[in-house]
């Protein structure tokens, strides 16, 4: 990492190789779960990509309604291991894995964007958090955030680089609202007036304020960020007319 970020106490989210799991890939990363016997991941329907004879797959729908407002399906999977073994999970967009141990976070709950939880293992529940206050309009997370709690480790999806911020009580620091990924309960949220030429340069007029203390997990390109690339593109490719389905109206425009 470069020598100012750390010296700002910024710490780096890398691949990790261990004892209980292994996450691997500089993009599009894949995490691998060793699991004894009678041992459970919870995951996203969507997320498994491989795994050992004996694991045996079942749904759970304990607490939908809090799954589905806070981003996730109504219902997950559940992997049980009927003799020792291992499963692969990767992210449901091109996207990297984030680890974090609730156990080692006060109040054993984690606030997130809506959406971020991708799988678990040991006593985690994804549920819902609400932000009533003004600043939800504008701080990039809006009135519904997700909440991870339990004594577990979570595993969130997360998109581009991925920066560990620990803010010392009153330290603050000001961040894109797509740019932030999680953070603990402790750290307050704020907003911070940008100014309207903000706007007209394509950044946004609000910025996120962030006071510790506590944790924040930020990330250079999530998948709201990548979706307005991508939207971006097609607009620009259409002559700024907005995306039109079908067919060009004449041969020249086709893209071949």
């Amino acid at each position: 990492m470069a020598g100012y970020l750390e010296a700002a106490g910024f710490e780096e989210i890398v691949p990790v190789n261990g004892d209980k799991y292994d996450i691997v890939g500089a993009d599009s990363q894949i995490i691998t779960i060793k699991v004894e016997e009678g041992e459970q991941v919870q995951t996203e329907p969507g997320t498994m990509m491989m795994m050992s004879p004996g694991i045996k797959p079942s749904c759970i729908t304990k607490d939908c309604m809090g799954r589905c407002i806070g981003g996730e399906p109504c219902f997950n999977i559940i992997y049980t291991a009927e003799v020792p073994g291992f499963i692969g999970l990767t992210p449901n967009f091109p996207g990297k894995v984030v680890p974090v141990d609730l156990g080692t976070i006060e109040g054993n709950r984690l606030l997130s964007k809506d959406g971020a939880y991708m799988a678990s293992y040991g006593d985690v529940t994804p549920n819902f958090d609400c932000n009533c206050a003004c600043t939800a309009l504008c701080d990039g997370q809006g009135c519904v955030r997700q909440s991870i709690s339990g004594e577990g480790v979570a595993f969130l999806a997360a998109g581009g680089h991925i920066l560990k911020k620990t803010l010392a009580d009153g330290e603050t620091i000001y961040v894109d609202p797509a740019g932030l990924m999680a953070w603990e309960e402790s750290v307050q949220l704020k907003i911070k007036f940008a100014g309207i030429q903000c706007c007209v340069n394509k950044e946004a007029m609000f910025q996120t304020e962030l006071t510790g203390p506590g944790t924040a997990y930020l990330q250079t390109m999530g998948i709201e960020k990548f979706k307005n690339s991508v939207a971006n593109y097609a607009i620009a490719k259409r002559g700024g007319n907005g995306y039109r389905s079908g067919a060009p109206a004449a041969h020249e425009e086709m893209d071949r």
